[in-house]
C-alpha cells in the first residue's frame, strides 16, 4: 500500500527530475541545426546571397565567390571548423562554421565565418538569427570573441565533438 506521503516524494522526486532533464543541453540538435543551416553555404551553393545587402562590413558577395573558387579548383586547401558554444544569454548557444586556408606557416585567411543563434529556452529549439563574416575587422571581432571562449576555458563544458580541438588561428598576424 502506498501512502500518501510517499506519493508526494515521489512526486516531487519526478518533477525535479524532469526539471533537470529539460535543463540538459541537446548539442546534438544545436549542431544539426547549424549544419543544416550552413550546408548550403559550406558546399559552395552560394547563389541564394547574390542580390542580398549585408549590413556594411560583415560579408561581400566576391569573396564568398573566392571561396566557391577555391573549393573547385583546390579543394584540399580549404579547411572547416565548427564550435557550438554558449551565449551570454543563456536560453541561447551559437553554431559556428568557419573556412579558411593556410597561406604559408605563419598566417591563416579566412573565407568566412557563419554563426547561427539557436534559442533553446523552450521544448523545440530554433534559429533566431544567423551572421556571416567575410570581411576582416568583422572576422577579427569574431576571431576574438572565439578567443574568449576557449581563453576561460568555456569550451570545456561543451562535449569535444561539438567544439574545434584548440583555438582557432586568428585571421591577422600581429
Amino acid at each position: 500500500m502506498i501512502k500518501k506521503g510517499s506519493i508526494s516524494i515521489f512526486c516531487a522526486l519526478t518533477f525535479i527530475l524532469n526539471s533537470f532533464s529539460q535543463n540538459e543541453i541537446n548539442y546534438s540538435l544545436i549542431d544539426s541545426l547549424g549544419k543544416s543551416f550552413t550546408n548550403s553555404l559550406k558546399i559552395g551553393n552560394i547563389a541564394y546571397l547574390k542580390n542580398s545587402q549585408p549590413p556594411k562590413g560583415t560579408y561581400t558577395y566576391e569573396r564568398l565567390l573566392e571561396f566557391k573558387e577555391a573549393l573547385k579548383n583546390k579543394p584540399n586547401e580549404v579547411k572547416f571548423g565548427s564550435i557550438v558554444e554558449p551565449s551570454i544569454d543563456s536560453n541561447y548557444y551559437a553554431y559556428n562554421l568557419f573556412a579558411y586556408k593556410r597561406v604559408d606557416e605563419e598566417s591563416i585567411e579566412y573565407y568566412f565565418a557563419a554563426i547561427i543563434s539557436v534559442n533553446i529556452s523552450g521544448d523545440t529549439y530554433k534559429i533566431e538569427n544567423s551572421y556571416l563574416f567575410t570581411e576582416q575587422d568583422a572576422l577579427k571581432s569574431w576571431w576574438k570573441h572565439i578567443f574568449g571562449f576557449y581563453y576561460t576555458e568555456k569550451n570545456k563544458e561543451i562535449p569535444e565533438e561539438y567544439v574545434y580541438p584548440v583555438c582557432p588561428p586568428p585571421p591577422f598576424k600581429e
